[in-house]
């Protein structure tokens, strides 16, 4: 057996380790940072939709005042016109359309006071939640009883984190660029030298690392495979000890001698 080839396969995943190490120091602030924009965006958009709400009542009230204050005056005025009638025909036709203006002003308060209703409701809510924040009870509050003010805090606090967390990567990120490609430049030229010496060596590598295994290749462990502790057959050692590999029945990693990781490392 040829152990050069999997020599060189060792280096690559002790490359390919070492970049991971790098990585491991943001400390899952990627991840962080996306679960805070998702928080971020998730108020923003309670927050934008009760403004709406706000708003579109606030414009409703206001319509219907002017309705009110339109069918006032137009009352008035056939007020007037009835002083004037000439006989009970016109006198009866404006009584019509002061009772019709009447009925309008009457739908324009009910609608009115609907709107009223629906503002005490929130802020009954909103009053419920502010209590059950009180007494720390938060697993009872729904997304409605979040009062105002508190929602607005949050989305402040949310934007603060965001940028804290983004700063702390930013500045791992500056601080390891240098490292990392450097690393990434010797990853390229171990991949082509694998490609060129041992092609099927590196498919099943490549394979491996393309689902949620990062650590293709492995050390023997205590006779046994230190990806997933599952032995290695005893007929396999000598193989291994002399420089070889085996791929692992249980996980499919490929397991190597400590000594060609020693090897690479050095």
């Amino acid at each position: 057996m040829d152990h050069t080839k999997i020599n060189l396969l060792v280096k690559l995943q002790h490359l390919d380790n070492q970049i991971e190490s790098i990585v491991s120091l943001q400390k899952g602030l990627p991840e962080e940072i996306d679960a805070l924009d998702e928080d971020l965006l998730f108020t923003t958009r309670q927050i934008e939709s009760r403004k709406k709400i706000a708003d579109d009542q606030l414009k409703q009230r206001s319509h219907l005042h002017e309705i009110i204050n339109e069918c006032k005056n137009k009352i008035l005025n056939f007020k007037e016109k009835q002083t004037l009638a000439r006989n009970n025909k016109e006198y009866d036709a404006l009584s019509k359309q002061i009772e019709y203006e009447e009925k309008e002003i009457a739908q324009a308060e009910i609608q009115l006071q609907d709107i009223v209703h629906a503002v005490q409701r929130v802020e009954d809510i909103q009053k419920k939640g502010r209590q059950l924040i009180a007494e720390n009870r938060y697993d009872e509050i729904t997304e409605e009883m979040m009062p105002d003010d508190i929602l607005h805090q949050q989305l402040e606090d949310l934007k603060k984190q965001l940028d804290q967390k983004r700063e702390e990567l930013e500045s791992i990120v500056i601080e390891t660029a240098e490292d990392v490609d450097s690393l990434n430049k010797k990853v390229e030229e171990q991949r082509a030298l694998i490609e060129h010496e041992a092609t099927r060596l590196l498919d099943k590598y490549d394979h491996l690392r393309s689902g949620t295994l990062r650590n293709a290749v492995v050390r023997l462990n205590r006779n046994a495979c230190s990806g997933c502790n599952t032995r290695v057959p005893t007929n396999r050692h000598t193989m291994i000890v002399q420089g070889g590999f085996y791929l692992c029945e249980s996980c499919g990693r490929i397991v190597v001698h400590e000594r060609l990781f020693e090897e690479a490392e050095g």
